[in-house]
């Protein structure tokens, strides 16, 4: 059985310390029993305090701002006493005056205080370790949060010792009913958001972890590709709009190098070397996870670089291709799904998962090469391009058993 606590403030004066200004104004704060106590830093003349209210006489004109004050202090001393509740087992009198007070680690940093410190972190090393699309999806997770605030609790900010499992929980809800946010693009905010949280515990701002129980387990989807008509019927079309021929190209990069548009944007002359076989390799780290990859270079590629560039007159740190922004490119290949007849949702990022599976590993390239060039952290990320090859591989077995009447074992 629990024992309730009891919680006490008192306003009082000592007459002892009496200056030309008044006698100074207390406040104790008596928790079981125990006290502590704490300076307002006001004065009042002895005569003007009322005993019997422990607060300065109503009936005084002059005492309507020193009233007002001290109530504004009583609050903020139960507001104190109540968030630190919900954070220890065992909140004592000192602790309750120091939170208040702002001393031996009482402040309360807020949330977004703390994550616009990790923000501005994060954007002074863009292009060093962080990309900037990277530091755009942290400064979208933080705007959500304080859309969720301000729809559920009224305020911009909280203090992050208020950020508990029932918080997230909401936040959850409201990422998924609110912005109508699939699961898999709700986790990715939710694991931004966790990074703030991380920061907070490590720091001692935070006591106890709001995502403890939580799961933050990504769900498999199938990741779109082109099939090999489909990348030969882009391959095949003219285009005499410049704007869109360099979309067509840097699109068909992609999809013969594996590379990401992050990577395609940032290569540079001294990512592409001539082994003294004579073949030549794009030797890069990615954008978004620092991990290696090296790729041979088809002839397609090269005669894409080709195209726009004479690698010999480049500077080593001079860019190979020109590219425009990500909004425009995916803009943009819409209008060229349109105009070949393809409908799937074409982006950049399809020709990545093209590379992955109708280039390489359709054409029997072993699995372990495949996760090297594309520069995953391990073989697993890639395991799921084998298992949409699977799929194919069943798929056409099946209709070939329709077609000769042999079925599969199992099938019939």
């Amino acid at each position: 059985m629990s024992v309730k606590n009891t919680f006490n403030i008192l306003f009082y004066i000592n007459k002892a310390k009496q200056n030309k200004e008044g006698v100074p104004i207390l406040l104790r704060i008596t928790i079981n029993g125990a006290n502590a106590t704490m300076y307002t830093k006001r004065r009042i003349e002895p005569y003007l305090w009322d005993s019997k209210s422990s607060m300065p006489s109503k009936r005084e004109v002059k005492c309507t701002d020193l009233i007002l004050f001290l109530e504004t202090l009583r609050n903020k001393v139960f507001q104190a006493y109540t968030e630190l509740c919900r954070e220890y087992d065992d909140v004592t009198p000192q602790l309750v005056r120091d939170y208040v007070q702002g001393v031996n680690g009482g402040t309360s940093r807020t949330l977004m205080e703390i994550w616009d410190e990790h923000n501005e972190e994060l954007k002074r090393t863009i292009g060093k370790e962080c990309s900037y699309t990277l530091w755009q999806k942290h400064n979208t997770a933080k705007n959500h949060f304080i859309s969720f605030l301000q729809l559920h609790y009224r305020v911009s900010d909280v203090p992050v010792r208020q950020v508990r499992y029932h918080m997230i929980r909401e936040y959850e809800q409201f990422l998924k009913g609110n912005k109508g946010l699939k699961h898999n693009t709700t986790i990715k905010f939710l694991q931004f958001t966790k990074k703030i949280t991380i920061r907070a515990l490590k720091s001692g701002w935070l006591k106890v972890d709001p995502f403890a129980d939580i799961s933050l387990g990504l769900k498999e989807t199938d990741r779109p590709y082109l099939t090999q008509d489909e990348l030969d019927s882009i391959l095949a079309k003219p285009f005499k709009n410049g704007r869109l021929d360099l979309v067509k190209d840097l699109f068909l990069f992609s999809c013969y190098t594996g590379l990401a548009y992050a990577d395609v944007k940032k290569l540079c002359r001294s990512e592409i070397e001539r082994t003294s076989n004579g073949m030549w390799w794009i030797k890069t780290r990615r954008q978004k996870t620092k991990e290696r990859s090296q790729i041979p270079l088809l002839a397609m590629a090269m005669e894409i670089i080709e195209k726009y560039t004479v690698l010999s007159k480049l500077q080593s740190d001079e860019l190979v291709l020109p590219v425009i922004s990500n909004q425009k490119l995916n803009s943009y290949l819409k209008e060229i799904a349109d105009i070949v007849g393809i409908e799937k949702n074409l982006t950049f990022h399809v020709a990545r998962h093209t590379f992955a599976t109708t280039v390489t590993l359709q054409n029997g390239v072993p699995i372990e090469s495949v996760s090297r060039m594309m520069g995953h952290t391990n073989i697993q990320t890639t395991q799921h391009y084998a298992r949409v090859v699977d799929k194919k591989v069943a798929d056409d077995m099946y209709l070939m058993s329709q077609r000769m009447n042999i079925p599969l074992a199992g099938t019939n």
